[in-house]
């Protein structure tokens, strides 16, 4: 059996609420379509900035959160919202810091880019029946002011959308920047799969992570 370890690298502490279990439902879903071996897809490790990295660069500061944990990881993802232009926010804030983890780690330093079209928030719209599974409401997609599903990465403002749902059920999200999320960690594990694959950004996640799997060798 192969143990595959991730990593993530997000901009905010909510994100890795969601984040962290999409990714590893993503990668297990992945290898159990393309892998012939049995891979154990380990935890995804939330890495945090050294004290003394602070006021670099952005990708000193992801390649120095790797070094702590290096060796616990076979891939990184670097997340980033894309503010409705990914190519730029995947060119500025990520592609640098994965140059750099080729360039410092080598084999063991393979990145994923985690680049939603606007914010993270538009993924976790696409799954009405995962929002009300969280909520624990059975509202309709309507009420719930939901886009209509392969829209959801259009919405200008899918944070907006999102605490609408939460109004609707009765809920108070967390406050932004509070910590982690609960309600999100929920809806990453019921979202569909199918639903995000529908999406431009997580296709182009899917591709990367299919890359990085052939360049460990667990997918040929």
């Amino acid at each position: 059996m192969r143990y595959l370890g991730l990593a993530l690298y997000a901009e905010g502490t909510s994100d890795y609420s969601f984040l962290a279990p999409l990714l590893h439902r993503a990668c297990e879903d992945l290898c159990l379509q393309l892998v012939r071996e049995l891979v154990e897809v380990g935890p995804v490790v939330a890495l945090t900035e050294p004290r003394d990295a602070k006021g670099r660069s952005r990708d000193r500061r992801i390649s120095a959160a790797a070094k702590k944990q290096l060796g616990a990881w076979d891939i990184l993802f670097v997340h980033a919202d894309g503010g409705g232009d990914p190519d730029k926010a995947r060119r500025e804030r990520v592609a640098p810091a994965l140059e750099r983890l080729r360039d410092e780690y080598g084999e063991r330093g393979r990145g994923v880019a985690v680049v939603p079209v606007r914010e993270l928030e538009a993924w976790a719209l696409v799954d009405g029946d995962a929002l009300r599974e969280a909520l624990g409401t059975s509202l309709s997609d309507a009420d719930l002011g939901l886009p209509r599903p392969d829209l959801a990465e259009r919405e200008s403002d899918p944070k907006g959308r999102l605490a609408q749902a939460f109004l609707a059920s009765g809920i108070r999200r967390p406050a932004r920047g509070s910590g982690e999320d609960p309600y999100l960690a929920m809806i990453a594990e019921q979202v569909s799969l199918e639903a995000l694959r529908k999406l431009s950004a997580f296709g182009a996640l899917e591709e990367d992570l299919k890359r990085a799997l052939e360049g460990l060798g667990i997918v040929r």
